[in-house]
């Protein structure tokens, strides 16, 4: 019961969180920014936020160093829109999967 919860909870944020991107940050990083994935602790008060950042290494890291920046109103702004009794707190990270996921492929194809 606890896990679906969570799933549904962790939708909800990455939606408020992909929300407050386009409204705020899209034209503020050099790298195109999308949210991958929301992790929610069981009780809910911590969120795991994985970003996909397309560009150069120089983008990437300006990009994560402006969302750390705007972490405080995220979390605001993710209070807003989600009905929560605790506005959970953020922990940003930069999901490189696809990253490897094409970097897999094209070994693949060297081969």
């Amino acid at each position: 019961m606890g896990n679906a919860r969570q799933e549904r909870v962790a939708e909800a944020v990455r939606a408020a969180v992909a929300d407050f991107l386009i409204q705020n940050l899209a034209n503020a990083t050099p790298g195109f920014i999308s949210v991958s994935k929301v992790k929610m602790a069981p009780d809910l008060k911590l969120a795991y936020v994985y970003f996909s950042i397309y560009g150069n290494q120089e983008d990437v890291a300006f990009s994560f160093k402006t969302l750390e920046k705007h972490q405080g109103r995220i979390r605001y702004h993710v209070g807003q829109e989600v009905p929560l009794k605790y506005v959970p707190q953020l922990k940003l990270f930069v999901d490189d999967s696809i990253e490897y996921a094409a970097k897999m492929n094209r070994m693949m194809k060297d081969i």
